[in-house]
């Protein structure tokens, strides 16, 4: 089982995806929005890689309240599930992006080498929080008889 994380922006679809056991969150490259070929290119991925649950990030605003992008990415899951019968999740993404500019930035690059990474590390930090959320991210530890 696989799970497949989305950071919906208006340029690029950033991506995440699990490991077949559900513990760790790793970015894939981003699928590029122009015309309607990205639909196609998400949903061959979702296919190929054996999807079984997609996270896609819901932007709020800091008060907790949603602004127009927050019906966007609705419509986007509910379309995406309509399209693959593939079961969607949507979790609040507020500082995504930011925490993996900080990553990025952490890691050496420039704010020009992080175009085209960033939504898909922030896409990573957001399936690593479902994965958490649903106790899979780590496997359980027992001691040394």
């Amino acid at each position: 089982m696989r799970i497949l994380a989305v950071d919906f922006g208006r340029k690029r679809l950033g991506l995440a995806l699990s490991d077949p056991t559900g513990i760790v969150a790793a970015p894939l490259p981003a699928i590029q929005r122009k015309g309607d070929g990205w639909w196609h290119e998400l949903i061959q991925l979702i296919g190929q890689q054996q999807v079984s649950e997609v996270v896609v990030g819901l932007p709020r605003n800091m008060d907790g309240s949603f602004g127009p992008a927050a019906e966007i990415c609705r419509q986007f899951a509910a379309d995406l599930e309509q399209k693959t019968s593939v079961k969607t999740v949507l979790l609040d993404e507020r500082l995504t992006s930011k925490a993996a500019s900080f990553t990025l930035r952490e890691g050496g690059l420039s704010e020009r080498q992080q175009r085209g990474k960033l939504d898909s590390v922030a896409a990573s930090l957001l399936l690593q929080v479902h994965l958490q959320r649903r106790g899979t991210s780590r496997p359980s530890e027992k001691p040394a008889p």
